[in-house]
């Protein structure tokens, strides 16, 4: 395993918390040679199992973990700076140093449009679903706003210039059931039903689409006509597949599928193409696709992910293969390397707690899965693990290294 790329997931917290060498001595525990560490951050509530302390904490909703440059202040919204630390250039430049002596990897993990803090300070900068609700957990990309605070952001991550990799997380759009705070969905409905639900219509999103002519108060009435049917006239149509969404309303709703799919492409774009200012960054893309319920269309995910577009511009693709399900597993690992077609190195992402992984066996299992075809791991998420994880994932890493 001596030249796979082999991470660990982190928080700026963890390092705050325990210090820096209980960082680097996790990675050495682990046996593996890279940190991956946010840079930004949305919402959440953790148990931290290790830190002496806390035990709970919610981060700053949309915090920044950096010192922004001059664009912050005169922007028109803004993430707040996380007041873990005052000094985030000191931060970084010390974690630098540290990984350097010990040989480890240093990079940045930068969360996109996933973004309560700023959705809820915000919400005309949200998603806004068929009925106008904004969906605050998720920014539009059609909003020239969002997408020039990330080009800042992205151009803030490189003249750090402490980060070998940069790996994106969720320059897409969100599912409708995501797990936000005291969520309640009291029915169940089907894929489909789910997808559509999810569906953006902000203000800068039906702008893009007069200009291209395509009516997105027919697509958004349409929307609301199959929810309703299926809601609260009881009419169980089959569950539409692809092909069925491709043909929809006589092809216009493909034909704003397709704008919406070039909205994550454009966003990805221009980051991508401000993070490649420095030559020597590796440039990683967090893909959620397996997770998603109506499968690949192609390279397509219903997240408006176009793998066709975004892999040209990448390095190397991490898919997330959260299952604790092994049948279940190795089924979305065959179908993702279809769909790949080794057109970058693939670093799978293990979820290596509960309830994916519950034990040394469990983590065994999965591991052997990839069969030595991957060009690393990544593991999630040290702030949440007990420190036996950390052995499970050195075990594992070695069976497979003699196998």
């Amino acid at each position: 395993m001596i030249n796979k790329h082999l991470a660990l997931f982190c928080y700026p917290w963890d390092v705050i918390d325990e210090g820096y060498d209980a960082i680097i001595d996790a990675v050495k525990r682990s046996g593996l040679n890279s940190i991956y560490i946010t840079v930004n951050y949305h919402s959440g509530m953790f148990f931290l199992p290790h830190s002496l302390k806390r035990k709970i904490y919610f981060p700053e909703p949309g915090a920044l973990y950096i010192d922004p440059g001059k664009w912050h202040a005169q922007h028109n919204f803004k993430s707040p700076v996380s007041k873990l630390t005052n000094n985030w250039s000191t931060f970084w430049d010390t974690l630098s140093k540290k990984c350097k002596q010990n040989n480890i990897k240093l990079c940045a993990w930068m969360l996109g449009t996933h973004n309560s803090g700023i959705g809820n300070n915000y919400p005309e900068m949200s998603v806004h679903n068929a009925w106008g609700d904004p969906i605050t957990h998720s920014l539009c990309p059609f909003n020239p706003e969002v997408v020039d605070h990330f080009v800042n952001l992205s151009r803030d991550i490189v003249n750090l210039g402490v980060f070998d990799k940069i790996l994106i997380e969720s320059l897409e759009y969100l599912p409708l059931r995501h797990g936000h705070h005291h969520e309640v969905i009291g029915v169940d409905f089907s894929a489909d039903i789910d997808f559509i639900m999810s569906l953006n219509f902000s203000k800068k999103c039906l702008e893009a689409l007069k200009q291209k002519n395509v009516d997105g108060e027919m697509i958004k009435n349409w929307v609301k006509e199959t929810t309703n049917d299926y809601f609260n006239k009881n009419i169980k149509k089959e569950i539409m597949n692809w092909s069925d969404f491709e043909n929809a309303i006589d092809g216009q709703f493909w034909k704003y599928y397709q704008i919406r799919e070039e909205s994550i492409t454009n966003i990805n774009k221009v980051v991508i193409n401000e993070l490649r200012q420095d030559k020597n960054l590796k440039i990683g893309l967090v893909d959620f696709g397996p997770l998603y319920p109506l499968g690949p269309n192609k390279q397509r995910w219903q997240n408006g992910v176009n793998l066709t577009s975004l892999l040209p511009l990448i390095d190397e693709i991490h898919p997330t293969f959260y299952f604790a399900d092994l049948e279940i597993f190795k089924q979305k690992y065959y179908i993702y390397k279809n769909v790949l077609e080794n057109k970058v190195d693939m670093i799978p992402a293990i979820r290596t707690i509960l309830p994916q992984i519950a034990n040394q066996t469990d983590l065994n299992n999965q591991l052997k899965v990839f069969n030595q075809e991957s060009a690393g791991f990544s593991f999630y998420n040290y702030s949440f693990m007990n420190y036996e994880n950390l052995d499970w994932i050195n075990n594992s890493l070695n069976i497979l290294k003699n196998n």
